[in-house]
């Protein structure tokens, strides 16, 4: 190992340094005798062992360990050894997601090892619609090294609101063959299979699963009514997550599941349309919830997504994606659904779903 120091600036004053790296934040460090100014210069300029650090500075190898980890708890520091592993040409490539990785980077997971997680996963793209059109092209920027597409449409004039995959010219082509050819032409490395279908059933989706095996699922898919129900069955089942969005008049939801650890969609009532079991005469406000639910749904329900919204709803998602991927946060959205309201400035809420020990799918008992 060789620490090296991130792109921290610092001051003295006083006895004191003041150290900052990301605005939001700044460590203040009590060094009356110089020692920790010392180290930070000779880590800003890497290349060197705990233990020759040590000897450089002098200091006992137990002190400097003690101030490496300080600094490496308050995320500051990468292992140089774990740098420069990527060709220049991948480096280039991804010169801004590494400056982002750069924030979540330590001396056990550097930047250039968050991006090779990304090269080495496979998202699995159900829809490439409103949602997906805008997810997949944030998921080929950053360097998704596998992405398998499912959708059965063609490119629709309506589309043209907020799907930017497609161009005039690709009116009436399969759509799914389209954001193929789109993830192609805008980077070649990036391994992509469209399938022309649509989606049927819980054990068609669980074949799907078995075939490509994926490390995410991205669903953006709203018809059949049941379709987010068979895509929790199949993922819960497999043990890989999955996160969705979708949009009601004038609030937008993201949520994921993570399966074994947070509640999945089975343990809230599937259908609000159809209260049976989930109803509680105690619970006035939520049987009034149930039955403003029925009545919505009992009317066609034109898409409302336009650009804007959809954009924003496939920027969370494949943020969330993102942290599934590499874990350099954990899932935001698991069992915890983002809401977005369009009608009130896009303020953004968050609710929580309890995990139901007795869920049918990812039930404990």
């Amino acid at each position: 190992m060789r620490p090296r120091l991130k792109n921290v600036a610092w001051e003295r004053v006083g006895e004191e340094l003041r150290l900052v790296y990301d605005l939001r934040d700044q460590l203040i460090v009590t060094d009356p005798g110089g020692h920790v100014e010392k180290l930070l210069a000779l880590l800003r300029e890497g290349g060197r062992t705990v233990g020759e650090l040590a000897g450089e500075l002098a200091l006992p190898v137990q002190d400097v360990l003690g101030a490496i980890e300080a600094l490496d708890a308050e995320r500051l520091l990468e292992d140089g050894d774990r740098l420069g592993v990527l060709d220049a040409a991948e480096a280039e490539r991804h010169f801004s997601n590494l400056a982002f990785f750069e924030s979540f980077g330590t001396l056990t997971r550097s930047r250039e090892d968050l991006q090779r997680r990304l090269r080495e996963s496979h998202v699995l793209v159900l829809g490439t619609g409103g949602l997906n059109s805008n997810t997949i092209p944030h998921l080929s920027g950053l360097g998704v090294g596998r992405m398998t597409l499912v959708d059965r449409d063609t490119v629709d004039v309506r589309n043209f609101a907020r799907q930017y995959l497609y161009r005039w010219d690709d009116l009436g082509a399969r759509k799914v063959e389209r954001a193929a050819e789109w993830v192609r032409a805008f980077d070649p490395a990036i391994k992509v299979q469209a399938i022309d279908t649509g989606i049927e059933s819980a054990g068609q989706l669980a074949e799907l699963l078995d075939e490509t095996r994926p490390d995410v699922v991205a669903s953006g898919i709203d018809q059949p009514t049941e379709i987010d129900l068979w895509v929790n069955a199949a993922c819960v089942g497999h043990g890989v997550p999955f996160v969705r969005g979708g949009i009601t008049v004038t609030k937008g939801i993201v949520w994921s599941v993570a399966p074994g650890e947070s509640a999945c969609r089975a343990c809230v009532p599937a259908d609000p349309t159809r209260p049976e079991g989930h109803a509680d005469p105690d619970e006035p406000a939520l049987s009034a919830e149930i039955a403003a639910a029925r009545l919505f749904y009992s009317r066609p329900q034109p898409n409302r997504g336009i650009g804007p919204v959809a954009g924003l709803l496939g920027a969370l998602g494949a943020f969330e994606v993102l942290r599934y991927l590499t874990g350099f946060e954990p899932p935001a959205y698991a069992g915890r659904p983002l809401t977005i309201d369009f009608a009130g400035a896009c303020a953004m809420s968050q609710a929580e779903w309890s995990r139901n020990p007795d869920c049918v799918t990812c039930g404990r008992s």
